[in-house]
């Protein structure tokens, strides 16, 4: 299974996490891997066009499932359960390829991309590739693209461009008008529970991942009982103990002291502050002061410069680990 989520889709992204979890689908890295495409939200034009030519690439038998942004967890079982006939029948296709959201595919996006020379940072005159990164990958923000320029596996020069959603929406996340403080932590840990799946995915650790999203769907299921809280515990403390994620976030992505005080240091200092806010809900201050939430907009801002001259797979880790949220992006600054 591959999922799609765009803009305004967060919560039927969850939705369709959570039940395919209950079910032990597996989720595909690529979509040659996958025989089943869940689009959750209402892709704008590029973002369905780019949703097209992933669709082109799945082999047959296939389906897909495309989920409203409202969507309730009884229409995603049975979304799922009738992909499910659709991949049984060996004829299974998806009959209306042209019926996806409005938008066609970028011109030559079947083509390869053409490699210009640069000089690299020894004089020697290397390969650019200009490659994008997103919108549609695993473990990836909804509606972001990194347009790169490449040499070897270090990334020369980033832009980063937010695609839009078809229509207008609200962001999922947020404890909501008149909620308590109690609410407000409940929610806050779901949220970093969800950037900590995503990150740990990138990172290569599924099992923490899947354990990452099963706290997430279990806080957002109801009232925080004292076996959540123990697994939360128990969660941090893992994900804090590995040496090897230790090494891998280290000085990925650093921002200095001028940065917004929820996003200085590097990208380990950041997930740990994910970890204090999972740790909030079994203690009984608010959580950690760390200032409040960043304006979206500005962590696109400082995203090219933390880019350029990473390495590739340390670029997706430092896109994970400040997982930004298109949802509350204004749309002015999205349509700009």
């Amino acid at each position: 299974m591959l999922v799609v989520a765009s803009p305004y889709g967060t919560g039927a992204r969850l939705l369709a996490e959570a039940e395919v979890g209950r079910r032990g689908w597996p989720v595909a890295a690529s979509p040659a891997e996958a025989s089943l495409v869940v689009v959750c939200g209402r892709p704008g034009p590029e973002l369905a066009g780019a949703v097209r030519e992933v669709w082109r690439a799945v082999p047959v038998p296939r389906a897909l499932v495309e989920l409203p942004p409202d969507v309730s967890g009884g229409e995603v079982v049975t979304a799922l359960d009738r992909a499910v006939r659709v991949l049984g029948d060996e004829r299974g296709q998806w009959r209306d390829a042209g019926a996806m959201a409005s938008g066609t595919p970028r011109e030559g996006a079947d083509e390869p991309p053409m490699a210009e020379r640069g000089a690299d940072r020894d004089g020697l005159k290397l390969d650019r590739l200009h490659v994008p990164l997103g919108p549609v990958l695993v473990d990836w923000p909804a509606g972001l693209v990194v347009e790169t320029v490449l040499q070897g596996d270090v990334i020369q020069e980033a832009e980063v461009r937010a695609l839009p959603a078809e229509g207008a929406g609200s962001a999922f996340w947020g404890p909501g008008s008149g909620a308590s403080r109690e609410e407000a932590r409940r929610r806050t840990a779901a949220a970093r529970l969800d950037s900590l799946g995503r990150l740990l995915g990138v990172a290569g650790w599924p099992a923490a991942a899947r354990d990452a999203r099963r706290l997430r769907d279990r806080l957002l299921a109801g009232a925080v009982d004292d076996g959540a809280r123990r697994r939360c515990v128990r969660f941090t403390r893992r994900v804090r103990r590995s040496w090897v994620l230790r090494w891998m976030l280290r000085g990925a992505g650093e921002l200095g002291p001028d940065a917004p005080r929820p996003l200085r240091g590097d990208t380990l200092d950041r997930v740990r502050r994910w970890l204090d806010d999972v740790e909030a809900l079994t203690e009984e201050c608010s959580g950690p002061e760390d200032g409040g939430d960043v304006p979206v907009d500005g962590v696109l801002a400082l995203l090219p410069g933390l880019l350029a001259g990473a390495e590739l797979a340390v670029a997706r880790l430092i896109v994970a680990g400040l997982d930004p949220d298109l949802d509350r992006l204004p749309s002015v600054a999205r349509d700009g």
